[in-house]
């Protein structure tokens, strides 16, 4: 009998050992595994998440030593001469591929030369010539603006930036909830709230099956095929439909206790701090029926995106983004934030822009870059010319900070 169990447990290693080695290889093939670096990203204690230092998909992704999606590393002391922007926000700004590889696989992951920073930096640098600027990309995935908030003071102002661009909209702007609460209801605390909270059966086995995830490519891979036959598999439900009516009403108060607060912070330190806070209200694809260069797979995109939400949410969210983007015009305005509706943008394209519900092609990003880049070009040229700024009745800035 232990001669039998022990040929059965080394043969029980063996195998798996031959199925770490052939997940390994299979990642690599189709996840552009690194061979050290599983996950994307890390647990941040204040803000849940952070891309992996040093994290490389061969595809074309790759992070810094301090987790900034950037293929060079950021010295701490700025260099002399060099005028500094930070692009912050979540999956949009941090430059994710298309999340629909069912009906679209061309664009699963973009480049580091093929997001917003790298085009806005290249835009920058032709339009001030001999001046040195760096665009430097510190998108989160799955954030919203109370991270925004976090992040500015815990790493990006220590970094000493002339202006900072907030890439936001579809995370948390459109909750219509009335009890909605951004710090209570943010999705991902579920995850480390069984982990760290009470001493459950669950939360030992979450702990136990979250270790492995991150260390073994075989389980790794096949968590992630469970994960995606799931989806597959399963059927929505009945689902009611949305009283637009109200849901304009509610959504615009919801807003103002909870994103928008957490904008009008990030505004007044960064002012407080002599950087240029630019808020950009993101494009989405919902709002793209009527474009008439809309591609053949674009049409498609919409069409998923439409019927995969709440019946009505097309129609609401046709009404509200409007009127959300009024009141965080005059909002920011108050406190010496400058504001960008980029909802429209692509009116006039004849390409494909978006790749899924939010995220863009090379191309959209290109777009975008470019009407931004003209947005903060006579900002940038103020500060360049060391003009001072002044100062609102509300007690805010009124133009660009003074360069450093």
């Amino acid at each position: 009998m232990w001669k039998k169990l022990l040929f059965s447990g080394i043969l029980l290693a063996v195998l798996l050992v031959l199925g770490e080695l052939a997940a390994g290889q299979l990642l690599k093939r189709i996840q552009g595994y690194d061979g050290k670096h599983l996950m994307q990203y890390v647990y941040d204690p204040y803000k849940n998440m952070l891309p992996t230092p040093n994290y490389t998909d061969v595809r074309g992704i790759r992070h810094n030593a301090a987790g900034f999606r950037r293929s060079s590393e950021v010295d701490r002391v700025k260099p002399a001469g060099t005028f500094r922007i930070f692009l912050m926000g979540a999956s949009t700004a941090y430059g994710t591929g298309g999340l629909w590889p069912h009906l679209q696989r061309d664009y699963e992951v973009l480049d580091n030369t093929e997001t917003i920073d790298a085009y806005l930096e290249a835009y920058l640098s032709k339009s001030f010539p001999g001046q040195r600027f760096e665009v430097i990309n510190a998108g989160i995935p799955s954030t919203w603006t109370h991270h925004d908030l976090i992040y500015l003071n815990q790493t990006v102002l220590r970094y000493d930036p002339d202006m900072v661009l907030f890439l936001d909209g579809f995370n948390d702007f459109y909750f219509f909830d009335p009890g909605h609460d951004q710090f209570l209801d943010y999705s991902y605390t579920d995850h480390s709230y069984v982990i760290m909270g009470p001493p459950t059966v669950r939360s030992l086995f979450s702990a136990n099956a979250y270790w492995i995830f991150r260390k073994s490519a075989l389980f790794h891979a096949l968590s992630r095929s469970a994960r995606n036959l799931k989806r597959i598999l399963s059927r929505p439900s009945e689902r009611p439909a949305i009283d637009v009516d109200v849901a304009v009403r509610q959504v615009e108060e919801v807003f103002r206790r909870n994103a928008l607060k957490m904008m009008e912070r990030s505004a007044l330190i960064a002012r407080h701090e002599d950087v240029v806070p630019v808020f950009l209200l993101q494009p989405l694809l919902i709002l793209e029926r009527d474009r008439p260069g809309l591609t053949p797979i674009e049409k498609q995109l919409h069409a998923f995106n439409v019927e995969s939400y709440l019946p009505n949410y097309e129609e609401f969210m046709r009404r509200a983004v409007p009127r959300l983007a009024e009141v965080q015009d005059s909002a920011l305005a108050a406190v010496g934030g400058e504001f960008l509706d980029l909802t429209g943008i692509y009116k006039h394209a004849q390409t494909q822009i978006f790749t899924d519900y939010a995220h863009l092609t090379p191309e959209g990003n290109q777009i975008l870059a470019d009407v931004v880049g003209g947005f903060i070009r006579p900002m940038v040229s103020t500060r360049l010319a060391g003009d001072s700024p002044g100062r609102t009745e509300a007690g805010g800035v009124s133009g660009p900070a003074a360069p450093r």
